[in-house]
């Protein structure tokens, strides 16, 4: 049927073109045809992001090649697939290597990684600008596939403000662009804007204008880039505050991207050859060390056995979640999960080892599943089978440098740079397949842990499931959330030249303003160091009354957002991370509890709980595609049904 041309069109406003804008554009396209199967109305959707032609703000496609992303190119995909369980239709598409082989693109180039795989191998690490050149095929893909009722109207500017439409547009919203004279009278808008940066907190302020005093500088938490580090000149003092994934990237900034160059001995390692415009760089952390790289599959084995769980389930999770003491459900929750994480590890421990009896093993698999979780009798069945260096520490998994103590600065570099090559080997060895077995265990609590909150629908609790979720991915990201590998024996090669060096746990800064200088104090060595400029090299916690972006504050001002602290707690000066509350369908909860009718909010910084947060990966069902299929689907729904009882939303 043809559209009727006096007929007026539903119109929606999409601000964001990240990742969670876009895919929530090709759901909005996808579904819409359920909607209105003949196509007797048409549909405008307005795609805002002053970064559209950049690819995102967090991708931007010029940034240097030097900074790769921290997962195989053959994972990543914008598109859903077999595995995917969403409610709206499957649209298949290629993965971020398949579409590289079929545009021409490189994704990456490295001399360590060319001699192992070639050059479009699914194994290889693609550089994050490849990412954004992958994000703007996709959009031309959706728009180029769009139904005919569906017309898609990119915007490459700044949304600064929504407030009511007038009354003869009664149930519409009037979104106004910085650089348009006329604003988008829109009946849905959905906010996808992703993090923006976070106004400074006190402390940080404090910090940022003493060393701007000096003729310093501070940088908050938030994504490397090179506009960040630009003014550092050679030889200057920079504090890395951090050292997870962005530690890395600016790491790259400051070294290769200005000339440093990598060499391979004849025994193998690599050296460093400075080229002469780095700063020095000083490391730090909480934990003062860095995570594991993620398994490489071309150099690793596979598990001489894979256990059965025995502690958890989703049926599990899904009947602790319904308990009115989320307190003492998390407390059972967690002692069963760290007992199967324990009934993993030490399975695969005894059934590798070929000079270990088949008895023991027996034993183990027979006794320790019958034991309450959480009890010391767990703890004493593990004491008489396994030998006290071989046994599961968590605490010490989690926190490397817990009680060690260096007299000098060149001690702990030694003990860093032995910890990297031990972390990067145990992940590239076949010999260490129990802690194969412990990264299979967390990825089954997490998928457990998601399909039990999907069967709860709008009753979900997700109090429990985002404390389990945090609980599960704090491990995960020690163990398996490093940088790649061949990073690694980089970073290693830096701290040998000289261009960096690890100052351990801890971070306090002292501005002496006798001698004017900002001084940093280790915990894990008795040394004081003056720097010149502080980068909060980590992504910042998510914020509501502290968020740099406009229309959140000014919906925040006028009660039509709402939003909630979760209990981790941030390094530094940063409060607690805050959370926009919205509904499972991403409705905005507004200050006095009501359901909007008109925004959404969609996102890892919404109170809707993603167990697999990220980017999303083929054949993983992805949460991100649940999310976005959902407030699509509510949104479509709303307009050609009207809008659902509020009672159902949860």
């Amino acid at each position: 049927m043809a559209v009727h041309d006096h007929t007026p069109p539903f119109v929606v406003a999409v601000i964001g073109a990240g990742l969670y804008g876009l895919s929530t554009l090709e759901r909005l396209v996808v579904n819409i045809p359920e909607y209105f199967p003949d196509q007797e109305r048409e549909v405008h959707i307005h795609l805002i992001d002053p970064c559209l032609e950049r690819g995102s703000r967090t991708w931007p496609v010029d940034q240097p090649a030097e900074l790769w992303m921290n997962s195989h190119a053959g994972l990543m995909t914008l598109f859903t697939d077999d595995s995917s369980s969403c409610e709206g239709p499957v649209r298949k598409g290629p993965t971020l290597q398949e579409w590289a082989i079929a545009s021409g693109e490189v994704l990456s180039v490295d001399e360590t990684l060319d001699r192992l795989v070639d050059a479009h191998s699914p194994y290889r690490w693609a550089s994050r600008s490849v990412m954004g050149k992958y994000m703007g095929w996709f959009l031309e893909h959706v728009v180029q596939n769009a139904p005919n009722n569906v017309r898609i109207h990119r915007h490459k500017s700044l949304a600064v403000e929504i407030a009511l439409a007038s009354p003869s547009q009664s149930g519409a919203e009037a979104v106004r662009l910085a650089d348009e004279p006329q604003p988008l009278i829109c009946h849905r808008v959905v906010l996808a804007q992703g993090r923006p940066p976070m106004e400074l907190a006190a402390g940080q302020e404090d910090l940022r204008r003493a060393l701007s005093s000096y003729r310093g500088s501070y940088e908050p938490p938030g994504h490397a880039a090179l506009s960040k580090t630009s003014h550092i000149k050679p030889g200057e003092r920079v504090l890395l505050r951090g050292l997870g994934l962005t530690f890395f990237d600016y790491l790259q900034l400051l070294t290769t991207v200005r000339g440093g160059t990598f060499h391979r001995a004849a025994n193998g390692s690599l050296r460093y050859e400075p080229s002469g415009d780095e700063p020095s760089i000083f490391a730090t952390s909480r934990t003062g060390v860095l995570a594991h790289p993620a398994r490489w599959w071309p150099m690793t084995g596979n598990m001489v056995k894979c256990p059965v769980p025995r502690f958890t389930s989703s049926r599990i999770f899904a009947e602790l979640a319904r308990s009115t003491d989320t307190a003492g459900a998390l407390r059972k929750a967690t002692a069963r999960m760290t007992s199967e994480l324990q009934y993993f590890y030490y399975c695969e421990l005894l059934a590798a080892d070929p000079e270990r009896s088949s008895h023991v093993l027996e034993r183990f698999q027979q006794t320790y599943p019958t034991l309450e979780p959480g009890t010391s009798a767990q703890e004493e069945l593990i004491a008489t089978i396994i030998p006290e260096d071989e046994r599961l520490d968590f605490s010490r998994l989690l926190d490397p440098l817990q009680g060690q103590n260096f007299h000098d600065l060149d001690s702990l570099q030694s003990w860093m740079r032995r910890y990297i090559a031990q972390i990067t080997n145990r992940t590239l060895s076949k010999e260490h397949s129990r802690d194969l077995a412990l990264r299979i265990g967390l990825s089954y609590l997490t998928t457990s842990l998601m399909t039990a909150a999907r069967s709860h629908g709008p009753r979900a609790n997700t109090d429990f499931y985002q404390a389990t979720r945090d609980w599960v991915w704090a491990r995960m990201a020690i163990l398996t959330g490093g940088a790649p590998w061949p990073r690694q024996l980089e970073l290693q090669a830096l701290s040998r030249a000289g261009v960096v060096t690890f100052l351990g746990k801890g971070s306090r800064i002292v501005n002496d303003t006798e001698t004017r200088t900002v001084k940093y104090r280790s915990e894990t060595v008795p040394v004081t160091i003056n720097v010149d400029h502080v980068i909060e090299a980590r992504h910042s916690m998510p914020s509501v009354t502290r968020t740099s972006d406009e229309l959140i504050k000014q919906l925040q001002r006028r009660g039509e957002v709402s939003w909630r602290e979760f209990g981790r707690t941030s390094p530094g000066h940063e409060p607690g991370p805050q959370r926009v509350t919205v509904t499972r369908h991403g409705s905005l909860i507004t200050a006095d509890r009501g359901v909007s009718r008109t925004m959404y909010a969609v996102g890892a910084d919404t109170s809707n709980p993603i167990l697999t947060p990220g980017l999303p990966r083929a054949g993983t069902d992805s949460d991100v595609f649940h999310l976005t299929d959902r407030v699509a689907r509510h949104v479509l729904q709303s307009l050609a049904g009207g809008y659902p009882d509020p009672s159902t939303e949860g």
